[in-house]
């Protein structure tokens, strides 16, 4: 799986990431949220932080070839075990406290999360083993 956006769109998704997480915190001290409009900024802020993951996960590479494609995947791999785990945990959690949408908040969001921080993990594993081998 290769990257299919541009490498500068990694920077702007970080960029996009760290403002859905502190503007609905700004509006709502600046009294802008309130029960009214707080589903669309909930909603709002859900898909700025898709697109933000999304262009983070997808975005080219400096160094692009077939190492950095199969990072991607096995990036994929680790995130679903990751995920499955959690998501199992939030059922089993859900179902002792007899919470039935307990386990429907966030949870695909939790798992591309863990996506990226996976590729993240193992573009800086390969660039700290290319360091070491060479010397």
């Amino acid at each position: 799986m290769k990257g299919i956006m541009p490498a500068g769109c990694r920077i702007l998704g970080y960029a996009l990431l760290i403002l859905s997480v502190f503007a609905p915190l700004g509006m709502y001290m600046s009294g802008q949220v309130n029960d009214g409009n707080l589903a669309i900024v909930k909603l709002g802020m859900k898909l700025v932080i898709w697109l933000s993951l999304f262009m983070i996960f997808l975005a080219k590479h400096k160094e692009e070839d077939e190492t950095a494609a199969s990072l991607r995947t096995k990036a994929m791999k680790y995130a679903l075990l990751a995920w499955g785990v959690y998501y199992a945990g939030a059922l089993v959690k859900g179902m002792a406290e007899g919470d039935a949408q307990g386990a429907d908040n966030s949870a695909a969001i939790i798992y591309m999360v863990l996506t990226v921080l996976c590729l993240e993990f193992l573009v800086q594993k390969r660039k700290a083993e290319k360091a070491f081998k060479r010397k």
